[in-house]
């Protein structure tokens, strides 16, 4: 940029004041490098708010006009200056600058606001990028005292949550858009060619309300229990005996129901590279929703039930014949185990058939155990899995209905507007991914 002599002025000026800050204000010789830490931070942070403060009192001094064009086509006329203030990184800065007013459509509108690229928020992109991860993690009154504590930021509780809460919800529109998009093939191809993909479903159950507020206007507080809906991508880690750990995760998660979760989910393993993965893997305990939805978003996968919860099912059925933990039923579970290990389920089935309850409860119970592994029976050959280094079990998607969900969504005494919920999941889902989008897009505040 031309050095104007205006620029000039403030350039020296701002250099002649910082100096007789430094003078005075670094530590000698004898300070601890705590110390010094301090100091220099202190004056950092006074002189980083100070030329920013300088750099946007310049533009106010501009010559203003009487009268400017209007978004309608009119002519809009200066009516006062107004003071404007705006959270930085850097802490508040408050400016004055003209107001123009357009008789013929009622609106206003400060010219410097747009050249400075303000929209209605009082926090600069900077500011809200910080609040939308921290409100991922923590609560909106933790966030808050968290960020004054790391930064010289200082907003309500109430701030954090409008901002994040408004992210969260552009982020899911444009989630939204992109499952249309790939619904309709309009996805543009991604640039990454993984080897083997593993998809996984899984829910959990978050605490809503009805709507309510703390004056009682609305009536009692109604809180109840919905099903939150996740899903994950990931790629695994191989090794010597099949693959191990998670290279990289991409997540999804959402209070609608499979219809619309499961466009979401299509989006999002394409971008991850679905139809470009040489191999596709899909795990879940064996609820027929999951496989319905894997089979209509994803099809062709490789699919495996979840060994653990296979497991279980066959706790149950011991149980029952040779009481709760007892050692018999121990023992007939691993042997049932070692026989699902060597792709042996008829040897199951009939272990399960073999068995004569003689109560009409343990009967159903027997037929719906005897269905569950004939009917997932292609998706238990878990000896097959294993020499082909797959994983067998659904920890991954287990793990992030705890760390995307419950952990931030599900604690003592919380409960949600669905909307709110429904954002924060969306923020917090794509921070917890290996390769979070770039939020800023999503940062604009509507007037």
């Amino acid at each position: 940029m031309p050095e104007t002599p205006a620029r000039k002025a403030l350039i020296d000026q701002a250099l002649a004041e910082y100096r007789k800050r430094l003078e005075t204000e670094l530590p000698d010789d004898r300070a601890t490098l705590d110390a010094i830490e301090t100091a220099v931070a202190k004056i950092q942070q006074e002189i980083s708010r100070d030329l920013q403060r300088r750099l946007v009192d310049e533009r106010t001094q501009t010559a203003r006009d009487n009268r400017l064009p209007c978004a309608c086509g009119s002519q809009a006329r200066f009516r006062d200056y107004q003071q404007r203030g705006v959270v930085t990184r850097h802490g508040e800065i408050a400016f004055v600058r003209p107001y123009y007013h357009c008789d013929r459509c009622g609106q206003g509108f400060a010219p410097l606001d747009q050249q400075l690229g303000l929209d209605a928020g009082n926090t600069t992109t900077q500011v809200r990028l910080w609040l939308a991860e921290l409100a991922a993690h923590a609560d909106f009154v933790d966030a808050a005292t968290l960020l004054s504590h790391f930064t010289a930021v200082a907003v309500a509780a109430a701030t954090v949550e409008r901002t994040a809460v408004g992210i969260g919800t552009a982020l899911r529109q444009a989630q939204r858009q992109r499952a249309q998009e790939h619904q309709a093939g309009r996805l543009p191809v991604p640039a990454v060619k993984p080897q083997r993909l593993y998809f996984g479903m899984d829910g959990a159950m978050l605490p809503l309300r009805d709507p309510w507020k703390r004056d009682g206007s609305l009536g009692e507080l109604d809180c109840h229990f919905s099903e939150c809906k996740l899903g994950v991508v990931y790629e695994a880690i191989p090794g010597e005996k099949g693959d191990v750990g998670v290279r990289q995760r991409a997540y999804v998660a959402t209070l609608e129901g499979v219809e619309a979760f499961g466009p979401l989910f299509g989006a999002l393993a394409h971008e991850q590279g679905q139809h470009l993965a040489k191999e596709g893997v899909g795990i879940g305990d064996g609820a027929p929703w999951i496989w319905q939805a894997l089979a209509k978003q994803c099809p062709g996968l490789v699919e495996i039930v979840d060994f653990w919860h296979a497991s279980e099912h066959l706790w149950e059925v011991a149980n029952a014949i040779f009481g709760a933990e007892s050692a018999a039923a121990k023992a007939w579970v691993v042997a049932r185990q070692e026989e699902l290990k060597r792709d042996q389920v008829r040897a199951v089935l009939r272990a399960i058939a073999a068995w004569k309850p003689n109560t009409t409860g343990l009967r159903k119970l027997r037929h719906t155990q005897f269905r569950y592994f004939r009917h997932n029976a292609e998706r238990m050959r878990y000896g097959t899995f294993l020499k082909k280094g797959y994983h067998i079990g659904s920890g991954v998607v287990e793990a992030g209905c705890r760390q995307v969900i419950c952990q931030r969504l599900d604690q003592a005494g919380m409960h949600w507007r669905a909307e709110n919920a429904e954002a924060i999941l969306a923020l917090r889902a794509a921070f917890l991914s290996t390769h979070p989008p770039d939020l800023r897009p999503y940062c604009a505040m509507p007037a």
